[in-house]
């Protein structure tokens, strides 16, 4: 007798009749070409799993594990949602037009292939663990931009609270407010742009003990110490692809203003008159003038200055 789903599922060669106990098909999906998938989940622990089908054939349990040949046709055939996303919002300003999205399909599917994509297609992310940041140099970024001594170390001591997310911009020290944040597993994302430089602070909620970690997407740079880390570039595509929303999010989102940090609160204090008979107050020193932090330096001339996206065309020629 076959299962719900799995009617016409093959398994080597033969229908499937029979599961690891505590296992039943949740959902089937087409994805791309002749490709779909099936998932799993598991009563007791609601884990899930994933079974990736060619036609009416069972191939793999994960993306990764799908034969090179039909990994790359799948992986190839999801080139219209996740290209536009990982050359565009994913490290970039908003681009004017957003590509199809993969809403429809589960979760758990969509962090597979995206992740699979990005390994594949993506230039490889230089991965640190945060005890870099400690040494409070400065720090070059494999793109050629370079990152000011310190700069780091304050951003992951970045601490979320009720209001607003603000930093100070590991390129040039200003402030600035979280465009969006938003939630993907265990992962609370917040996302910064200044000018045309995208970064996120990523905070894992199973692990409250770690500082966050930091995503530069352009470069590419991830500083983590997340056991997942590796990970997590992978799983903020996915969630781009998954939320055809985030354009209009991004497009709304307002920039760092005075008041977010109280200053129009100041308005609200009055000194306290004084006694006539009390003595003036002794004039206070002339202020010292203070040292004014300076913008990182720009990145050296020979340095290269392509972006994500045209990196991702040299290393793989198409569009």
């Amino acid at each position: 007798m076959t299962l719900p789903l799995l009617d016409d599922v093959k398994l080597d060669g033969f229908p499937v009749e029979q599961l690891y106990p505590g296992w039943a098909p949740l959902s089937r999906a087409p994805v791309a070409d002749d490709f779909s998938v099936v998932v799993f989940t598991e009563a007791s622990t609601s884990r899930q799993a994933c079974w990736w089908l060619e036609g009416q054939n069972y191939r793999a349990s994960h993306v990764l594990a799908l034969d090179p040949s039909l990994r790359k046709r799948l992986l190839t055939a999801m080139d219209p949602v996740f290209w536009p996303l990982a050359s565009g919002v994913l490290g970039s300003p908003l681009p004017d037009q957003t590509g199809p999205s993969c809403d429809s399909l589960p979760e758990i599917a969509v962090n597979e292939l995206a992740g699979s994509w990005l390994e594949g297609y993506a230039p490889h992310t230089l991965l640190l663990p945060s005890g870099h940041a400690d040494s409070g140099e400065a720090l070059p970024c494999p793109n050629g931009r370079k990152i000011g001594a310190n700069r780091i170390t304050a951003l992951l001591a970045a601490q979320r609270g009720n209001g607003p997310l603000i930093v100070s911009s590991p390129f040039t020290a200003l402030p600035l407010l979280a465009q969006i944040t938003f939630q993907t597993g265990s992962l609370s994302v917040s996302r910064f742009q200044e000018a045309d430089m995208v970064f996120y602070l990523i905070w894992n909620d199973a692990f409250p003990a770690l500082r966050p970690s930091f995503y530069y997407p352009d470069a590419p740079l991830l500083i983590s110490d997340d056991p997942g880390g590796a990970m997590i570039p992978g799983l903020i595509l996915s969630w781009y692809a998954r939320h055809p929303e985030h354009a209009a999010l991004i497009r709304e989102a307002r920039p760092f203003r005075a008041e977010d940090f109280g200053v129009g609160q100041a308005s609200g204090l009055r000194p306290k008159p004084a006694d006539e008979n009390s003595p003036p107050p002794p004039a206070a020193p002339a202020p010292s003038p203070l040292p004014v932090e300076q913008p990182a330096s720009a990145a050296p001339p020979q340095a290269s200055r392509q972006g994500l996206k045209s990196r991702l065309k040299s290393l793989f020629g198409r569009l």
